[in-house]
């Protein structure tokens, strides 16, 4: 109960901080665009670069206040000693599930990055516990995650206060901690489980005051890393699909359809849309969701380019994506198509870096292909109910 408190209280200051940092970002991309534009002129290069570079790359930046501030409050944790003892008492917890309080640490590690948690998990005594840790480690809310949680969050429910966007941001990490649990359960309960555990041993630092030279210089490690580890990734990606997006597809050549939806991007969407039109994801989210699986945080460059170059109103992207309307001019999306990528989002291995790393520590294909078979099934069955239900009750 302490942590979630904590963790909320966390949340809760980073909407109430990040937002007005985001927005300046915002506001300076959109300058440079602008005087970008003015200076070139209008054509193919100024497109290029304005909805191709900035739109993706641009856009991603508005994020790092968010990654920035989680990143901080948890080297506040760390530091102070709370975690430690976190660890201790979780042991009692995580013996439930088949797993011990050396697990804690890899979990733990899973909500900043799975690569190093993955590799965390070599600590692990017992090899069938280990290998329940590794299959389910890719359903914790790793920080990858953040900016599509964040772009989400302010495009469907950024009218509700800053306690309420905390809360749902509380509700996903926590969705995706109870889940991975639940699915080390049901993989322990297949196998055979012990029932005793070994003594938990843990050196329990003082609780003491963090340093904040140590804090900041933890906070822009991770925020320079962050930006370093996708910055180029985001500006291939998001260059390649502004020529997939600006390149007519051969079945579409000289057709009625607008700009964007006769493209070649356009074209792979719409292979997926049998499917995932029940959870009310359109061919522009499947071109993200394709997009994000070399990286998550591809997921909100790649929207920012499709978005960009959509026929849809608005100077920030999550306006966007609020007011994209369809070929037709029907409406997109709704709040229950919010819901439902949320829930995707959270269950889905999106990270071809996180299976690499599993096959790596398990020198074979088997669980990597295991863990993006059952992740991606039940991803998509939670999110076909949640967007079923949340229509009802709309």
């Amino acid at each position: 109960v302490a942590f979630a408190l904590v963790m909320g209280g966390l949340f809760a200051g980073v909407f109430a901080v990040a937002d007005p940092a985001t927005s300046l970002i915002d506001a300076a991309v959109a300058g440079l665009r602008t005087r970008l534009v003015g200076a070139l002129g209008p054509g193919v290069f100024a497109d290029f670069l304005t909805e191709g570079v900035f739109g993706g790359a641009g856009t991603l930046l508005g994020f790092v206040p968010q990654i920035a501030l989680l990143s901080a409050g948890m080297a506040v944790l760390d530091a102070s000693g709370y975690l430690a003892r976190a660890s201790l008492l979780a042991h009692g917890l995580l013996t439930r599930f088949g797993l011990s309080g050396r697990a804690f640490a890899p979990l733990l590690m899973g909500h900043a990055c799975a690569i190093p948690a993955i590799a965390a998990t070599r600590t692990l005594r017992d090899p069938k516990e280990r290998l329940r840790a590794l299959m389910v480690l890719p359903l914790t809310t790793c920080s990858a995650r953040i900016p599509t949680y964040a772009l989400v969050i302010q495009t469907f429910f950024g009218t509700r206060g800053v306690f309420f966007r905390a809360a749902v941001f509380l509700a996903l990490y926590t969705f995706g901690m109870m889940l991975s649990l639940l699915a080390s359960r049901v993989l322990a309960s297949r196998g055979n489980k012990r029932r005793g555990t070994m003594p938990m041993a843990i050196e329990m630092p003082r609780y003491r005051t963090p340093r904040a030279s140590v804090i900041a210089a933890s906070t822009w490690r991770a925020s320079v890393g962050f930006v370093r580890g996708v910055g180029g990734m985001v500006l291939v990606a998001s260059c390649a699909l502004w020529g997939l997006l600006h390149v007519r597809a051969p079945q579409w050549a000289g057709g009625s359809l607008p700009g964007s939806h006769g493209s070649l991007a356009a074209a792979l969407g719409r292979m997926f849309e049998p499917l995932t039109q029940l959870c009310g994801f359109d061919w522009r989210i499947n071109v993200g969701l394709v997009g994000s699986f070399g990286a998550r945080e591809l997921m909100v460059s790649t929207l920012g380019v499709v978005f960009g170059a959509a026929d849809a109103e608005g100077s920030d992207l999550p306006g966007r994506i609020a007011l994209a309307v369809n070929a037709d001019g029907a409406q997109s999306y709704s709040s229950a198509t919010g819901l439902a990528l949320l829930v995707f989002f959270v269950i889905a291995c999106q990270c071809s870096s996180t299976l690499a790393a599993l096959k790596r520590e398990t020198s074979s294909w088997r669980v990597p292909l295991l863990v993006l078979a059952w992740t991606y099934g039940v991803a998509f069955a939670l999110a076909i109910v949640i967007f079923q239900v949340a229509r009802l009750f709309a």
